[in-house]
């Protein structure tokens, strides 16, 4: 059985190897158990005239930490696909003033279940999905995504 740190390394190579952005921002995996990912990027490389977080650079942490975890899940269950987002909100709270956390759980099981059978199903399948940043104890971000997958 894989474990959820051996998905996690293989999303840090995927980003590695296929998402240079990632590598601009430093972004890397903090942690995946299963239920929660979490993405990190450094302040430094994401700053902005302000001092704080770029905005930009918050968008595409919740977009990657969201499209991590669509594409963990299809780790786990051994499907192969293309996978892209097909919709996006953000609401920007408050300023970010040091490293970007996004952070995005796992909807309940029956969610996922449903996303991966109707793609062995159908050949394709949506799941929406949420990240926050948070910063000095409060949500400064919070994202929704719609993240689709499609036979190769």
């Amino acid at each position: 059985m894989t474990t959820p740190s051996q998905v996690s390394q293989q999303l840090s190579t995927f980003f590695a190897t296929h998402l240079p952005v990632t590598q601009f921002m430093q972004m890397d995996v903090e942690g995946y158990d299963g239920q929660t990912l979490i993405l990190h990027a450094p302040l430094a490389p994401n700053i902005n005239d302000k001092q704080t977080a770029f905005g930009g650079s918050l968008y595409n942490a919740s977009v990657m930490a969201c499209w991590g975890m669509a594409h963990l899940k299809t780790l786990e269950a051994k499907i192969t696909c293309n996978q892209v987002i097909t919709k996006a909100n953000i609401e920007y709270l408050s300023p970010v003033h040091g490293d970007i956390r996004a952070i995005c759980h796992v909807p309940n099981e029956e969610v996922v279940t449903k996303f991966i059978e109707q793609f062995k199903h159908k050949g394709r399948a949506r799941i929406t999905l949420h990240a926050t940043i948070e910063y000095s104890g409060k949500v400064a971000v919070k994202f929704e995504g719609t993240y689709a997958i499609l036979k190769e």
